[in-house]
């Protein structure tokens, strides 16, 4: 019972920071280069991870054909 209260009190002390610091917060800069980058990055991301997973099923599919040989 005292983990689980000290892990509440722990949640609601950070809650209450977020709150706290959100309506501070300025906003952000889309000029910057850093953004401009990561913006990029993410926009091709989905699309590597796409490739590099359909790449990786078909390397696996032909080296278990070459292993069983031909039929």
């Amino acid at each position: 019972m005292r983990v689980f209260l000290s892990r509440a009190l722990l949640f609601l002390a950070f809650i209450g920071t977020t709150t706290q610091a959100l309506p501070q917060s300025e906003g952000v800069d889309t000029t910057s280069s850093d953004y401009q980058i990561g913006y990029e990055i993410g926009s091709w991301l989905p699309f590597i991870i796409l490739f590099t997973l359909a790449l990786m099923v078909i390397i696996r599919s032909f080296r278990l054909s070459q292993k069983k040989g031909p039929q």
